[in-house]
């Protein structure tokens, strides 16, 4: 009696054909996993980049915000001015 019921190299050629399908199937996936890294890899760079950009902007609109307080302050430098001229013009 036989170990393997029916015919032993049939049974053979079917786990052989069985391993190249799983062999080629594990290829793709290798190479879908590594279509995924560099996918991962490029957005990882983008969002340093990305990043790095924000905080630039967010230094210039801390700047700009600086400025605009200044500016906030013409009216109130133009009224002491006009205050200043006005004295000094009538003691003149």
């Amino acid at each position: 009696m036989a170990l393997l019921p029916g015919n032993p190299a049939a049974l053979i050629s079917r786990a052989d054909k069985t391993i190249n399908n799983v062999d080629v199937v594990l290829g793709r996936v290798d190479g879908t996993l590594s279509s995924v890294d560099s996918t991962l890899t490029t957005v990882s760079g983008t969002l340093t980049e990305t990043h790095e950009v924000l905080t630039q902007v967010k230094d210039l609109l801390t700047e700009l915000a600086g400025e605009l307080e200044l500016i906030k302050q013409v009216p109130q430098i133009a009224e002491q001015v006009a205050a200043i001229h006005a004295a000094v013009t009538s003691k003149g």
